[in-house]
């Protein structure tokens, strides 16, 4: 370990930020993100809250079944979603920030692990490439939705 690497380790720990700081070497841990910046609105169970901020437990994982399914999820985290949304019949009018800041690893980690929650099937597997890919096209609000739409057509979106 380089004496900057533990530095940073170090001041990490101090800030109470440590689960936020990855290096080469370590592994994103999805519960600890998700935890730090999805579990407030999301709920820590990935229950959501009715009519604000939408369930994903038990959703994220069928959603991520499919090579769309992962691309737009990781689009979602990576561009936002802004805009009415219906799940499960329940209309949600908030809107969810870019993750943008976070690397690929990062959000392959978060989606990983929320696709593990509320299901009793294996998660898909969500790469880093799977980001990166989604990462080098850009998409505004209105791309993201109508990829929503088109999912949701085609039953990829339950």
């Amino acid at each position: 370990m380089t004496k900057r690497h533990g530095l940073k380790i170090m001041l990490a720990a101090l800030l109470g930020i440590g689960p936020f700081v990855t290096s080469p070497g370590r592994a994103a841990d999805g519960a600890a993100l998700y935890r730090g910046k999805c579990a407030m609105c999301h709920g820590p169970a990935g229950a959501g809250r009715p009519g604000t901020f939408p369930p994903l437990a038990g959703r994220v994982g069928q959603i991520a079944a499919s090579p769309d399914g992962k691309a737009y999820l990781a689009a979602v985290l990576v561009n936002g979603l802004h805009g009415p949304i219906t799940v499960e019949g329940q209309s949600y009018k908030d809107f969810m920030p870019s993750f943008r800041a976070l690397s690929d690893e990062d959000i392959a980690a978060v989606l990983a692990y929320v696709a593990t929650l509320g299901g009793s099937a294996p998660a898909p597997g969500i790469s880093a490439q799977d980001v990166a890919s989604v990462r080098a096209v850009t998409m505004d609000a209105a791309a993201v939705q109508a990829k929503r739409a088109a999912l949701q057509t085609s039953h990829v979106i339950p």
